[in-house]
């Protein structure tokens, strides 16, 4: 499978589990890499065994502030997913980035997104691997 950005995607079946955040960071840097897109949110699964699920969501044309009805459904979406991804060794995860044009410093927004949610997955029950920007720069962990 080819990514449109010219990476290659692994082969999740074959990927290494995600054990550290290091481990998270890297696929985070693999799959997004640095920004090509303004305003948009990935959504990355992983199964209680600590792999990866073979969906990677990109979320086109997300506000540049968070909106609290739109991560309702967000949260929705994520507590009806924790079965799917729960397995004998735990229950599974997201890794969530966000990825816009512009400076490569933190900004308000950032942290307004992170805070958003990191709550977004508390209702929804499911644990949260990592937030992460990624700008022009490349890819940072947020939370």
């Amino acid at each position: 499978m080819h990514h449109p950005r010219g990476m290659n995607m692994p082969n999740f079946a074959a990927a290494p589990v995600l054990n550290t955040d290091a481990e998270v960071l890297q696929r985070v840097g693999q799959l997004v890499g640095p920004a090509t897109t303004d305003h948009q949110l990935w959504i990355m699964l992983v199964d209680g065994d600590s792999r990866q699920a073979p969906v990677v969501a990109p979320v086109s044309d997300i506000p540049q502030r968070p909106g609290s009805n739109g991560l309702a459904g967000l949260a929705e979406i994520l507590g009806g997913l924790g079965d799917e991804l729960a397995t004998d060794r735990g229950p599974g995860s997201v890794i969530l980035t966000l990825e816009r044009l512009g400076t490569d410093a933190m900004q308000p927004a950032d942290r307004e997104w992170a805070v958003a949610l990191a709550a977004a997955c508390e209702r929804a029950g499911m644990a949260l691997r990592g937030i992460f920007l990624s700008t022009p720069a490349g890819v940072v962990r947020i939370q």
